[in-house]
C-alpha cells in the first residue's frame, strides 16, 4: 500500500509503502532566489539610474540659472566693475571670488538669497576666479565657476596726507593731500572726492578744493573748534583717476586740533596781538615788511618752526652783495608763508620795532617777544596779517586756503566721529 507526503517547499514529492520509498521531483511554481536577488539589483541599479538622471537634469537647471557679471572669460575689466551674481532657481548658498594672490574679494547676499554684489573694488592686472553654489528645494546643489581679468593701468595712483596720524596742530590747519600723478581731469578730481571720508568729534561744515592736479585740501568752513578730533579715511582702490589712470592704496589718520592760537599781526599799527581761546596773551611791537618788501596781507597759518634758520637773500632774488642783501642765521622761527616770510628774533630792528616797517617781507619781534612767540606756536596756528599793501600770494601755503573764497569750495558730507 503507498500512501503520499508532499514537501511543497521543496518540490519533492516522497511515495512511501511495501518499505520501499520513492521521491519524484516536482518542479517549483516560483523563480529560484538566485533569479528573484537578480531581479531586485537590475531595478535598484534602474532606480539609481534614473534618480541619478534626475539630479543630473537639476543640477544643470540649476547651473543654467545662475548669472555672473563679468561675464565669464571677460578680459579688460575696470577695477570699478561691480560682480554680480543671481539665480533664477534655487537659492544662493555660496559666493567665493580671489583674486590672483588668493585674496577673497568682499561681498554681500541679498535676503532672499537669489542675489549676491561685491563690496569692495577689483585689483587692477588681476585675474578673478568666481565660484557660486546653489541649492533648490529638493537638496540638490549645483555649482558654477567663471573667469575674468582686470585692466592693466597706464599709471597707479596713490596720496600721502597731512596732518599726520596722531599730531596736534592749530585752528587753520587745512587737510592736504599729496597724490604722487597728477589727476588731469575733472571728472578724475570729482570721484576721488567720494572715496575720501572725514569724521570729526563736533561736526562742522567743510569742503574740498584742488589748488593743482595733484594737491587737494580740506578746510571748515570756519576755523576748526579747539579741542576736535578728526579722523580721515581713504580708499583710493576702484578710483578712475582719468585717462587710464587708477587710483590704488588706503589711509587713515586721526589727528586733533589745540587750542585757539590767533594772532593779529597789523602792519599799519606795528602791533601784533597774540590770543589763545578769545584771551588776549600778548600784545608785541613789529616791524614788518618795508614798502619794497611788503608783508602779505592775509590769513597765514604756522607752517613750521625752526629755532634757527639760514637767511640767504639771493633765495628770494636779492644779491647778497647788494645794499639789500643779507646773509645771517636768524633764530625763534616761526615759519608763515611759501616766500620766506617769519615772525622771528631781529635785534636788529628792535628800535623801529613799534613804529616803522623795514624787513624784507618777515614780521620782526625781539629777542624776548620772538623766544616766547616761538615756544607758543603750533603748526597750524593762525597770524593775521592786516594793514598791508601785498594782498595774500595765489598758490602760497601760507595764506592760499583762507584766502581762497568759501564759494571755490566744494561741500564735504561730515560724519560724526565714533
Amino acid at each position: 500500500m503507498w500512501w503520499t507526503q508532499w514537501w511543497a517547499v521543496t518540490g519533492v514529492v516522497v511515495l512511501v509503502g511495501g518499505g520501499v520509498v520513492a521521491a519524484l521531483v516536482v518542479p517549483s511554481s516560483g523563480p529560484s532566489p538566485a533569479k528573484v536577488a537578480e531581479t531586485k539589483a537590475r531595478a535598484a541599479t534602474a532606480e539609481a539610474v534614473a534618480a541619478h538622471q534626475v539630479q543630473a537634469r537639476q543640477q544643470a537647471q540649476l547651473a543654467a540659472a545662475i548669472t555672473v557679471s563679468p561675464a565669464a572669460g571677460a578680459a579688460g575689466v575696470a577695477p570699478d566693475a561691480a560682480v554680480a551674481v543671481a539665480t533664477t532657481a534655487g537659492t544662493l548658498t555660496s559666493v567665493r571670488v580671489t583674486n590672483s594672490a588668493g585674496t577673497v574679494l568682499a561681498g554681500a547676499l541679498a535676503s532672499s538669497s537669489l542675489k549676491w554684489q561685491s563690496t569692495a573694488a577689483l585689483l587692477p592686472t588681476n585675474n578673478y576666479r568666481v565660484v557660486v553654489t546653489a541649492r533648490n528645494s529638493a537638496g540638490v546643489s549645483a555649482q558654477r565657476v567663471t573667469t575674468f581679468s582686470t585692466l592693466t593701468p597706464a599709471y597707479l595712483v596713490g596720496a600721502t596726507v597731512f596732518p599726520s596720524d596722531g599730531m596736534s596742530v592749530g585752528v587753520g590747519q587745512p587737510i592736504v593731500f599729496n597724490f604722487d600723478h597728477y589727476v588731469r581731469t575733472t571728472a578724475g578730481q570729482a570721484a576721488a572726492l567720494s572715496h575720501i571720508s572725514v569724521s570729526m568729534s563736533k561736526p562742522v561744515p567743510g569742503g574740498w578744493h584742488w589748488f593743482s592736479m595733484d594737491e587737494l585740501h580740506f578746510r571748515p568752513q570756519v576755523y576748526w573748534p579747539a579741542g576736535e578730533r578728526v579722523t580721515v579715511t581713504a580708499d583710493f582702490d576702484g578710483w578712475d583717476a582719468g585717462l587710464g589712470r587708477w587710483g590704488h592704496g588706503s589711509i587713515s589718520d586721526t589727528f586733533s586740533i589745540g587750542d585757539a592760537r590767533i594772532s593779529t599781526a597789523n602792519l599799519a599799527t606795528h602791533q601784533m596781538t597774540v590770543t589763545l581761546n578769545g584771551a588776549v596773551v600778548g600784545n608785541y611791537a613789529i616791524s614788518a615788511g618795508s614798502t619794497v618788501y611788503p608783508t602779505m596781507d592775509g590769513d597765514h597759518i604756522v607752517l613750521d618752526r625752526e629755532h634757527v634758520v639760514h637767511m640767504v637773500s639771493s633765495t628770494v632774488g636779492i644779491p647778497v652783495n647788494s645794499s639789500a642783501g643779507y646773509d645771517e642765521y636768524v633764530y625763534n622761527d616761526v615759519h608763515i608763508s611759501d616766500s620766506g616770510e617769519y615772525v622771528h628774533d631781529a635785534p636788529w630792528s628792535v628800535g623801529a620795532q613799534g613804529s616803522v616797517n623795514v624787513s624784507h617781507g618777515c614780521i620782526n619781534l625781539s629777542p624776548t617777544n620772538s623766544l616766547t612767540f616761538f615756544n607758543f606756536s603750533r603748526v597750524g596756528d593762525v597770524v593775521q596779517v592786516i594793514g598791508g599793501p601785498r594782498p595774500p600770494a595765489t598758490g602760497d601755503h601760507g595764506v592760499m586756503d583762507w584766502s581762497t573764497g568759501w564759494s571755490q569750495w566744494t561741500p564735504a558730507p561730515v560724519h560724526q566721529l565714533a
